[in-house]
């Protein structure tokens, strides 16, 4: 069986999409190697990495902004006229261009229906590319059962298939963590991760606790600017216990994980939420939110409050802190849940969607 697959998002600065991209083709590639029928022909959208010599396999001339009105307005061109003959056709990341065989594209979340944004051409993008895939006939892929429902909702999607994405599992740690609590966030600074409420939480923790540390880990975002204005409102004291890490690869970011004392995802929205999966797996504890799919992923294994509220944040992260067998008991929860999440099992369930059309 060989499947095209969009490979667009592995280009440039990794994100969680990228993230999940790179893990699936490996895990698929591993699998192909064992002898299962599966032959990935990757493919990439973007003009500007094919001018830098970055592209992924086969090149398709159309930039990823434009393909979604390019394939509307003409109908194509089908991906076969790039990649060869395939058998399914997946594309990634909200977009999956035509093709004469079965479909699938990946939904990672609604975003961007939640999250402000400056001007409405993203909205009405993204809205248009899933609008579109659902009504020319592709198959949904969903990374959690609440985006699942979410897209059913508002696209009226005839078939949906849940698929969750995966996590490596980590040995156990044998070397003990800092005397330093450290406070470990990931993401880039946009509204919806909630890092402005977690800096001020942290403003009410600190002045108690004169040694925890907040380490912030991801690239500027949409909130980057009242990001920097509420470190800069912190008494100094506190501010220089801020730190901004900015991107870093995926050895450092497993590292700085396993290191920390809690992992805090305080999103207002998440289609899965990777980081609290793999704080989990590295035997960190998590406190989070209530918000999107956290509550189905996390389970009962981590600490969680409603989105925003900045007391209840505070209030959490004190008792973790102060509270070492309420540590003990959300790692070993957190190992428990994590090894429910494998890459190897979604490279195989997503190989038996592709199985099932045809």
């Amino acid at each position: 069986m060989r499947v095209a697959l969009d490979a667009t998002p592995l280009i440039g600065t990794r994100t969680g999409i990228g993230v999940f991209v790179a893990e699936l083709f490996h895990s698929m590639q591993a699998l192909e190697q064992e002898g299962i029928d599966i032959e990935i022909a990757p493919y990439t959208l973007s003009v500007g990495a094919r001018l830098r010599g970055q592209t992924q396999g086969a090149w398709v001339p159309i930039p990823a902004g434009k393909a979604a009105t390019v394939w509307r307005r003409f109908k194509g061109p089908r991906i076969e006229r790039f990649v060869g003959e395939v058998d399914v056709v997946h594309g990634t990341n909200y977009l999956v261009p035509p093709s004469s065989h079965p479909r699938l594209v990946t939904v990672h979340d609604l975003s961007f229906l939640h999250e402000p944004v400056a001007a409405s051409g993203p909205i009405e993008r993204f809205d248009r590319a899933v609008a579109d895939a659902v009504n020319t006939g592709a198959v949904v892929h969903a990374i959690s059962n609440y985006v699942a429902d979410e897209i059913r909702d508002r696209y009226a999607a005839p078939d949906i298939r849940v698929v969750y994405p995966g996590v490596h599992p980590r040995p156990p740690r044998t070397e003990p963590k800092g005397t330093s609590p450290v406070l470990v966030t990931l993401g880039a600074t946009q509204r919806r991760k909630g890092i402005s409420d977690l800096i001020r939480a942290f403003g009410l923790i600190a002045q108690a606790n004169k040694s925890v540390e907040l380490h912030i880990i991801g690239p500027a975002g949409d909130d980057e600017n009242r990001t920097n204005q509420l470190v800069g409102r912190l008494p100094a004291s506190i501010a220089e216990r801020v730190q901004r890490i900015g991107f870093v690869d995926n050895e450092e970011r497993d590292r700085r994980i396993a290191d920390a004392t809690i992992l805090v995802h305080p999103s207002h929205y998440e289609g899965f939420g990777l980081p609290v999966v793999e704080a989990m797996a590295s035997g960190t504890p998590v406190v989070t939110t209530t918000g999107g799919a956290i509550p189905e992923i996390a389970g009962d294994a981590a600490l969680m409050v409603d989105p925003g509220d900045v007391d209840a944040l505070a209030s959490a992260l004190i008792h973790v802190l102060g509270d070492e067998q309420t540590r003990a008991h959300l790692i070993q929860a957190g190992r428990d849940r994590s090894a429910r999440f494998s890459w190897a099992d979604t490279a195989s369930e997503l190989i038996d969607v592709y199985d099932s059309f045809l």
